[in-house]
């Protein structure tokens, strides 16, 4: 079984699914049924759900409401809350870009497949939003239009500015007309852009945020702290990395993992299950990916490659490779090496 980590979302994300839906005569439980999510997660916001499957709940709410924009509107129905505790922490930080920096810090609290970057170019900064995710082009736009509505309406809150001068840039073509953008976003909202990023001036990253409150930004990064140790979102990548760095050491083992993340073999186990996959499987497929990697170092023998990888002699890696790529090691060297 081959690796593969979802993404997950906190179902706060469903905040005001249910008045939007019902506002154009639609059945918010049948769409979340549709799209293969929890009903439970309706009433529960700190669950967590497939990031895909809330893009497809996204979709089917368009389609079903004959609503194109509808991962915009529902984002309307949303503010800063919608982040939970990382909320907190950023409307305690002393500046704006503090609290950006906060967020983007501890943003896999809420969503663990998006990747942000926030850069300083001259007098603008440029906040850009992506997915590790492969979705359908309606799916990803459906996605990246819910999260940078959200991003304007969360910036505006912190700033207290009317965002005008702001730019939205989106890498695909608009499905409605361009003055619909620039309505809702209420500012510019450029099409065909190299990704996709928000560009606002770098002066209000300097603006103070007032009534701050140092014990309830603390209170909520030692949350935040125990929240993922206990009930990561993605135990298997968190699993994965600890693993990529022992590959080869006596501490790459279920038990010694579990500890590392302050959990029970038992526990480990269980929550891996969960997300449908199991600690013998990951690492099966990082030492299958590491191995392909080591083979095409000539000087490397196929007895220190097997070290490498944890293995206790060169059998193992020769009956790994047969069953990772039908030959041995010797053979799939020299097929790469030829290529």
């Amino acid at each position: 079984m081959m690796f593969f980590s979802p993404g997950l979302v906190r179902a706060r994300v469903l905040t005001g699914l249910v008045e939007l839906v019902s506002a154009h005569g639609g059945d918010a439980f049948a769409l979340v049924c549709d799209a293969g999510i929890s009903p439970a997660c309706l009433d529960d916001p700190e669950a967590t759900m497939p990031v895909a499957a809330f893009a497809k709940l996204m979709r089917l709410g368009a389609e079903t409401l004959d609503l194109p924009d509808f991962g915009q509107r529902l984002a309307t129905y949303q503010d800063i809350t919608v982040l939970g505790a990382i909320a907190l922490i950023a409307q305690n930080a002393e500046t704006v870009g503090e609290a950006l920096e906060d967020i983007l810090r501890h943003y896999t609290y809420h969503a663990t497949a998006t990747r942000s970057r926030l850069t300083r170019e001259g007098d603008m900064v440029r906040l850009q939003h992506g997915h590790d995710l492969s979705l359908s082009i309606e799916d990803r736009r459906q996605i990246i239009e819910h999260m940078f509505m959200n991003t304007v309406g969360i910036l505006r809150t912190l700033t207290q500015h009317p965002g005008h001068d702001w730019q939205v840039h989106f890498d695909f073509n608009p499905y409605l007309p361009p003055e619909r953008y620039a309505e809702a976003y209420r500012c510019a909202v450029n099409f065909g852009a190299e990704g996709c990023w928000l560009g606002f001036p770098a002066e209000l990253l300097d603006i103070r945020l007032a009534g701050v409150n140092t014990g309830l930004r603390v209170a909520g990064e030692r949350y935040i702290r125990t929240v993922l140790r206990r009930h990561p979102l993605d135990i298997s990548l968190q699993v994965k990395d600890l693993i990529q760095c022992q590959l080869g050491t006596s501490n790459c083992s279920l038990p010694l993992i579990a500890q590392q993340l302050a959990i029970s073999g038992a526990t480990l186990q269980r929550r891996l299950a969960e997300q449908g996959t199991c600690f013998e499987d990951i690492i099966d497929t990082v030492r299958q990916q590491r191995a392909k990697e080591l083979l095409s170092v000539v000087t490397l023998s196929t007895q220190r490659i097997a070290e490498c990888l944890g293995y206790s002699s060169q059998t193992s890696l020769t009956r790994a490779c047969r069953r990772w790529f039908g030959t041995s090691p010797k053979n799939l060297r020299r097929r790469e090496s030829s290529v």
